[in-house]
């Protein structure tokens, strides 16, 4: 035998060798399977078991939904979205949180989290979900202003809800169809869906949502104009928030109330529920406020509290509607005031604003339209799919017929509008043009007014500013001392007199709308002398005349003009620049 070498194993030590081998070979096989098998049930397990805590998740927010949105709301942001991967937990996840954020007040315009649950829904036995998906598809369609379009959601989704027997969701339903309707100036139809709204309030033991729809029912009486309804469901409105310390709809409400009365001509009754406003909010009026304040205050002929009001009240407004009103009540003091320039100029944009309102409601019957439309088009779709299995004819023949039935129809509405809209133009037309002739008339009258009285005045006192320039002019000469002499006693004694001085004032009143009483109203500060200064200048009196009046010099006159026109337009007068423009 040769001996053992390292080139060189023996038979039974390769055999050891190759079994070793095998045997590890075989170890590491049965690792790999065992950690396979581990994978594969346990990964599917963790799954299920994060899929469980999102649902889990998903109940306890639709649990705090109504009564803690804000809770929910948090619950539904810490869920990460793209690890769902149930489309039905999905679809759930969507309309949670659509529905969150509208319980949160927060407006949202892109449908794209709710259309998620809307497709899922849509085919779905589960009445409520499809409802509800439907119905805040619709909400984000208002939000978009797409108002159309979201009412022929909303009534579409009326069925379901009308099967669901929720009377709760029912009133929401309903509010929002009325919504849009008065957002087309359509309040008939409004007032109709507000009232099924708060009958199914009520039902639903909703008291905080019955005061808001009473509010919206005595806002559609009062466009509809029909105050006593909308004040007695006002006043019911306001029964209900007050109980609840509502103190927003409440202030709303009140504010409503008062424009009845305004339209009611009873400016009393508006100012005395401002005042309320006051008293129980503890807080300044709004925008709104005070120019219902404004135009109760110039309709009770306070014209300076009434201004005072309308200025408060000049800050940028949200909608066309308020700015109208306010510019309407500008225009009833202007014209109370004599500035009929400013009121033509304010009458103009309500013109502007009432032509575009009633382009607005030329197009009421859209939304009615598109509503019969479904209608029809769900029926027509029904008998037709019926008469296609018996007659493929008669279905032919009656889609024709519906079709021209349709189009003539429509044809017709199209005349109607078309002939309605052509009659509101040219009625706004001959408005227009009347306004502007009475302005021309008014204007040219007062203008010729005021040159009479100029004319008057100038003449009254004509020989006395003759005088006083010839007795300015010759006061040197000694020859005619003595004639001067007592034409200067004959002016220092008119000039100092009090009766003269009453009757040259009360004649710049008579020219100037009153001026000398607006300076003593506004400028109390004034001396007397200043006081005589200006009703010499708004008499027309020369500053050579005035000299003789007051025995100063020409300069300290034309001085002491100066001084007094910089100390009118440092103070804080609100007619200020009037004054000084009546010293050029």
């Amino acid at each position: 035998m040769q001996p053992d070498t390292p080139d060189r194993l023996p038979y039974s030590k390769i055999r050891i060798f190759l079994h070793h081998t095998e045997a590890r070979h075989s170890d590491m096989k049965v690792s790999e399977m065992k950690l396979f098998y581990i994978l594969f049930f346990c990964l599917p397990m963790v799954a299920c078991r994060y899929g469980a805590d999102i649902r889990n998740e998903l109940s306890r927010a639709e649990t705090l939904l109504q009564d803690a949105p804000d809770s929910a709301l948090n619950i539904l942001q810490s869920i990460e979205p793209d690890k769902i991967r149930k489309d039905r937990i999905r679809a759930e996840y969507a309309l949670l949180y659509s529905m969150a954020l509208d319980k949160n007040y927060i407006m949202v315009e892109s449908d794209s989290l709710i259309r998620i649950a809307r497709n899922f829904y849509h085919d779905s036995g589960d009445i409520r979900r499809r409802y509800l998906s439907d119905y805040y598809y619709g909400l984000v369609l208002y939000n978009r202003q797409e108002h159309a379009e979201a009412l022929v959601h909303f009534l579409a989704a009326e069925d379901d809800c009308l099967k669901l027997g929720d009377p709760y969701l029912s009133g929401l339903l309903y509010t929002q169809i009325s919504n849009i309707y008065r957002s087309a100036y359509d309040y008939s139809n409004s007032l109709v869906y507000i009232k099924k709204a708060y009958d199914n309030y009520r039902r639903a033991g909703k008291t905080r949502h019955c005061g808001y729809a009473l509010s919206d029912i005595g806002d559609a009486y009062a466009q509809l104009e029909r105050p006593d309804s909308a004040e007695f469901y006002y006043l019911s409105s306001l029964d209900i928030t007050e109980s609840v310390r509502d103190t927003a709809m409440m202030r709303a409400t009140l504010c409503y109330l008062a424009l009845v009365y305004i339209n009611n001509k009873e400016p009393e009754k508006a100012a005395t529920t401002l005042w309320r406003i006051r008293r129980q909010s503890d807080t300044d009026w709004d925008a709104w406020e005070y120019v219902v304040m404004a135009t109760a205050q110039q309709m009770m002929n306070h014209l300076d509290s009434a201004l005072y009001y309308l200025k408060q009240a000049d800050i940028p407004f949200d909608d066309s509607r308020g700015k109208a009103h306010w510019r309407l009540s500008a225009a009833n003091i202007h014209m109370k005031t004599g500035e009929y320039r400013k009121a033509a100029e304010e009458y103009q944009y309500c013109a502007a604003v009432q032509d575009s309102l009633v382009r607005i409601a030329l197009q009421q019957s859209y939304a009615s339209l598109h509503r019969d439309f479904i209608s029809e088009r769900q029926h027509a779709t029904m008998s037709a799919l019926y008469a296609m299995k018996h007659r493929f004819r008669l279905s032919a023949m009656a889609a024709a017929i519906f079709i021209l039935f349709v189009g003539y129809i429509a044809y017709i509405n199209y005349r109607k509008r078309q002939q309605t809209r052509a009659q509101y133009i040219e009625a706004i037309g001959e408005i227009r043009k009347a306004n502007q002739l009475l302005f021309r008339k008014l204007e040219k009258r007062k203008m010729l007014e005021t040159q009479e009285l100029r004319h008057l005045m100038k003449e009254r006192f004509g020989v006395v500013s003759e005088l006083a320039a010839t007795y300015y002019e010759r006061r040197g000469t000694d020859e005619q001392k003595a004639i001067f002499g007592k034409v200067k006693a004959l002016l220092d004694s008119y000039a100092s007199d009090k009766k003269g001085k009453e009757e040259i004032e009360k004649a710049v009143n008579l020219c100037y709308d009153d001026v000398m009483v607006k300076i003593r109203q506004e400028l109390p500060s004034l001396k007397e002398s200043e006081l005589d200064l200006l009703r010499y200048i708004y008499a027309g009196f020369s500053l050579r005349v005035i000299s003789v009046f007051t025995g100063d010099s020409l300069n300290y006159t034309a001085v002491k003009k100066s001084r007094l026109k910089a100390k009118i337009a440092a103070s804080d007068a609100p007619s200020k620049a009037c004054f000084i423009d009546l010293m050029s």
